[in-house]
């Protein structure tokens, strides 16, 4: 199975807009766009979304595959567990470590 790592790292926030002042204004993250409750941020040629709601302070890597139904097989035979279904084709799981991530298929 291909896992292909995107160029995202996602982080649930608990205020929106304050949280996206606090990281233009005062870590120097340069704002890429907005789109609905997601905020694209970029420092030093890592991207960044900033989601709000969730579990603040949760955070989580993004995967692309080629077959997410294979995909969520091998991870689950591997002791992971899926933890939210956005459509049949975009999944959140957690790991057994405590690593969240988000898998679709392109």
């Amino acid at each position: 199975m291909k896992f292909k790592f995107s160029p995202f790292i996602a982080i649930q926030v608990k205020d929106h807009s304050k949280a996206t002042e606090f990281y233009k204004n005062i870590l120097g993250m340069e704002f890429k766009e907005e789109k609905g409750n997601d905020v694209y941020l970029n420092k030093d040629g890592i991207n960044f979304v900033y989601e709000n709601g969730g579990k603040p302070g949760t955070v989580f890597f993004e995967f692309s595959t080629d077959d997410i139904k294979e995909a969520q097989r091998e991870l689950e035979e591997n002791g992971c567990k899926m933890t939210q279904e956005f459509s049949e084709k975009s999944k959140m799981f957690s790991d057994p470590y405590g690593m969240n991530f988000h898998i679709w298929e392109e």
